[in-house]
């Protein structure tokens, strides 16, 4: 059975995860450098082309925004890398983008992250703690408010979702320092959205335009890291190459692929043929690629399916009515290549999943890759399914989260309170004589219930020679009813009770929202998450 690591959130807040720690990560680069140099030819060749691209475009796409001139070009050292979606995440997953710039310039390389552009937009909005009046009756209990910074639903990818209302969009820092007024005072939203307001001006995109405001907020902080699309990664010879290594062989990589997948989900437990990802499809000769088609006239990511005719892939999302198609004459496989990353186009994107572009990633763009706790979980099947198909040792990685909560918190423990309240209701049913010092209660009923418990206490010969002794369903019987009588004598203090547990259950759900660790960073104090930053990275 195969052995998987377990990575989890840290508990306590101020607390991070990073695994191996970083005092081991030039000693892993160095050791992932040895390893990619044993791969052969094809990976070399495709190492040096995809990195040479990934600097150049790095260099020109992160300049149009925040200063490059620290990157001497030429000399660039090992590449660590890290990456994520372009959203406005927790401080946790920022503090990734930290220790990159750390860890980069710990080793003498450079920091890229990768913007995962081709992912699926869940909305544009995002829900940030609250204590501002709400409800019917005004209350001003912690609760969550949703604020949008766009009219766009979701359910495209992120390079997709062109920003429909500019009103919500210019407004939206505005619109969150309102919100969490009262919680945070100098939320670092109001720096951000400077850039973002720059950013949205030169793309028009929301995930590029937050995508470019957290990177141009870093390089104001003083990290030092390159950013880029997936996509524009996508469009390079080398990453084609990549692609049509994995589809020339596609009924192969299938059994690799879907037999990882089986034995991840055995090795779990996990009963959802749709967890962690859902085994590749075979149907009528086409074969179900890992990767996604879409374009700029049809946003929606669709499945992509691979059949050979003669010497010739047909890549196709098989749709109905009007189905994207691209032929790609592979008998010479550098001009396939070439042919591929000419013919894809705004119309015709072709992406990979999840698994497939950390698989790139990886093995070939970076020496050292830093995921997330999600990340690091499921890429342990990438790496089955990329030895098992490329005959290789797949590159480690490292993991890297924080848990940090809002600042100024206090910690009552409302969690004692309520299990307190909830034992005292209970006893009222079944224990209420205990309640006799708050409410005047009928002491005949609590003096013959005393009875009846000292005679379960009497030794057991003296119980059964007794001629006036009860039956065991008698004795439950009296007691039953004893209770019930003094129960209803209770009845105003279970309204108090019960009004007080309603309130301490209020009071702990408002203290779990206020702790969570999953608030959008942009709520937060900037000079806050700096401090906290440092000091995780100082402590590793």
């Amino acid at each position: 059975m195969n052995s998987y690591r377990q990575y989890r959130a840290p508990v306590e807040n101020g607390s991070s995860l990073i695994e191996p720690p970083l005092s081991d990560a030039a000693d892993l680069l160095r050791s992932n450098v040895a390893k990619s140099a044993s791969h052969g030819p094809f990976w070399d060749s495709l190492r040096t082309r995809a990195r040479a691209s990934l600097i150049e475009d790095a260099i020109r796409y992160t300049s149009a925004y925040r200063d490059t001139s620290w990157v001497d070009a030429g000399s660039v050292g090992p590449i660590v890398m890290a990456g994520h979606q372009p959203s406005l995440f927790h401080p946790g997953v920022w503090f990734k983008n930290f220790a990159l710039d750390d860890i980069a310039r710990r080793v003498g390389g450079i920091g890229v992250n990768l913007v995962v552009d081709n992912d699926v937009a869940s909305g544009s909005s995002i829900r940030v703690p609250s204590v501002r009046p709400h409800g019917p009756t005004g209350s001003r209990q912690p609760h969550y408010e949703v604020v949008p910074y766009d009219e766009a639903g979701g359910g495209v990818p992120y390079e997709q979702t062109t920003v429909r209302s500019r009103d919500l969009f210019d407004h939206f820092d505005k619109a969150v320092t309102e919100a969490v007024g009262g919680v945070v005072d100098e939320p670092s939203v109001t720096k951000l959205w400077r850039h973002a307001l720059s950013a949205i001006d030169r793309c028009g995109v929301a995930g590029c335009a937050l995508a470019q405001a957290r990177h141009g907020l870093e390089g104001e902080l003083g990290l030092r890291t390159l950013e880029l699309p997936l996509g524009v990664v996508c469009r390079t010879s080398a990453y084609a190459e990549f692609v049509l290594a994995i589809l020339t062989e596609l009924p192969r990589f299938h059994g690799c692929y879907n037999d990882s997948a089986d034995r991840y989900r055995g090795a779990h437990g996990i009963r959802s043929s749709a967890h962690p990802v859902p085994n590749l499809a075979e149907h009528d000769g086409w074969f179900e690629a890992p990767l996604w088609i879409y374009g700029n006239d049809s946003p929606e990511r669709k499945a992509a399916w691979v059949k050979m005719a003669d010497d010739h892939l047909i890549i196709s999302d098989r749709v109905a009515q009007r189905p994207r198609e691209l032929r790609i004459d592979v008998r010479h496989p550098k001009l396939a290549a070439e042919q591929l990353a000419n013919l894809v186009s705004p119309n015709f994107k072709l992406r990979p999943r999840a698994l497939v572009t950390t698989m790139y990633a990886r093995m070939v763009l970076s020496d050292l890759f830093l995921h997330g706790i999600g990340g690091g979980k499921y890429d342990q099947l990438g790496d089955q399914i990329c030895a098992e198909f490329f005959h290789v040792e797949p590159l480690p990685f490292m993991v890297i989260s924080a848990t940090i909560q809002l600042p100024g918190l206090t910690q009552a423990d409302h969690g004692q309170q309520t299990r307190s309240l909830r034992r005292q209701l209970r006893d009222l049913d079944f224990q209420p004589e205990r309640f006799g010092d708050r409410v005047e209660l009928d002491q005949k009923l609590v003096a013959r219930k005393s009875e009846l418990i000292a005679m379960v206490a009497e030794p057991a010969e003296k119980k059964l020679s007794s001629k006036k002794q009860n039956s065991k369903k008698q004795w439950h019987d009296e007691v039953a009813t004893i209770n019930a009588e003094l129960s209803k004598q209770l009845g105003p203090l279970r309204s108090q009770l019960r009004s007080e547990l309603a309130e301490s259950e209020r009071a702990q759900a408002a203290q779990r929202l206020m702790a969570s660790r999953e608030h959008p960073f942009c709520v937060f104090p900037i000079e806050y998450l700096q401090t906290t930053y440092a000091k995780l990275l100082s402590h590793d």
